[in-house]
């Protein structure tokens, strides 16, 4: 069942303090009473299962009966870098995106990308689709929502935090993800996904030049949403094998 999410400042020894929208949540859609049982997380790896014990107009306080810390996270820590879509798609990357267990969004702006950066600010709405997700999908971290970023300040980005990046294309062209990831120590890995038209010729050539390893996933086209999302889940259940198989010899 969903969690409910608790700011970190309201966790005490023994107790916790849902406040403000999710307390409405909890007494009018939810219909929990004093002794049900809820969990609740706060984003910064803290899973708390509880048990209600007294609710007011504005909060709602709960007896801390067990905390998973890192609970639902993955080892491996993977950030997503999509090409920006039309219309409601990437919100969908966002929230799935968060479901399968990525690390980090980088909304990508890549040439043949259909949208670019507006002064609407889609970053908050996307950061409010994440801690939905999160609560839903029953993790215990927030995934970072980043700025739009260009390909290259990406990779460079990446460069400075010790990651693997990747960048998936179609076709026989790149390695097997398997032998890849089968290959290299990791933690923390990074995905470009392009757009609908693919990355420009230009933009292989710069990742190739930055040290960026490609990866082919097959025939078949897939539409960009469809692709961030199969190729991270893709990723992560690969990184994972690979490191269970390394901690176990």
């Amino acid at each position: 069942m969903p969690g409910f999410w608790v700011e970190s400042g309201d966790v005490q020894a023994d107790r916790l303090i849902l406040r403000g929208e999710e307390v409405h949540h909890l007494v009018r859609a939810r219909r929990h009473r004093v002794g049900d049982r809820i969990d609740a997380v706060d984003g910064l790896g803290g899973f708390f299962e509880t048990s209600i014990v007294a609710i007011g107009k504005n909060e709602v306080v709960c007896r801390i009966l067990a905390r998973r810390a890192g609970h639902g996270e993955s080892p491996i820590e993977l950030c997503l870098a999509p090409a920006l879509m039309k219309g409601q798609r990437f919100d969908f990357v966002v929230e799935k995106g968060v479901e399968v267990g990525v690390g980090g969004i980088v909304p990508l702006i890549a040439s043949r990308g259909v949208v670019r950066p507006g002064s609407e600010n889609k970053g908050e709405r996307w950061k409010r689709l994440a801690r939905a997700a999160v609560k839903q999908c029953g993790r215990s971290r927030l995934p970072e929502i980043h700025p739009a970023a260009e390909l290259g300040a990406v990779i460079d980005e990446w460069r400075g935090e010790g990651r693997l990046a990747l960048m998936a294309v179609p076709g026989s062209r790149g390695e097997k993800l398997r032998s890849l990831l089968g290959g290299e120590e990791m933690g923390c890995i990074g995905l470009l996904v392009g757009p609908e038209g693919g990355f420009t010729e230009e933009e292989e050539e710069l990742a190739r030049g930055e040290g960026v390893r490609f990866f082919s996933w097959g025939e078949r086209v897939l539409r960009a949403d469809t692709a961030s999302i199969v190729l991270a889940a893709l990723v992560l259940y690969e990184a994972e094998q690979s490191l269970a198989h390394r901690e176990s010899v």
